[in-house]
């Protein structure tokens, strides 16, 4: 495709793309919308957004509280885990 005609996101997308299509600028900075910003921190923020869909009750928690939120929905999970394998030895000869 002729590069006059690709939108200026797109060149800059390409033009930071290694050859296997990774980012090969994923730690400098980003300027978005006027402000510099840490392209690390926009993934964190992505997974951050993710994992408060993921645990119930974490859409409403700030992100320090969700990561101990997140910590105890884990144990209690692995609880949960263990005591169905617990009774189903118990049950299944």
């Amino acid at each position: 495709m002729d590069r006059r005609r690709l939108p200026v996101a797109q060149r800059q997308l390409k033009a930071s793309a290694g050859r296997n299509g990774r980012m090969r600028n994923a730690g400098r900075r980003v300027i978005r919308g006027g402000r510099e910003r840490h392209a690390v921190g926009m993934s964190m923020r992505r997974k951050v957004r993710e994992l408060q869909r993921l645990v119930p009750g974490g859409r409403q928690l700030p992100a320090a509280q969700l990561f101990l939120h997140t910590a105890d929905y884990i144990f209690h999970l692995s609880l949960k885990v263990q005591v169905l394998r617990a009774l189903s030895k118990f049950y299944m000869p």
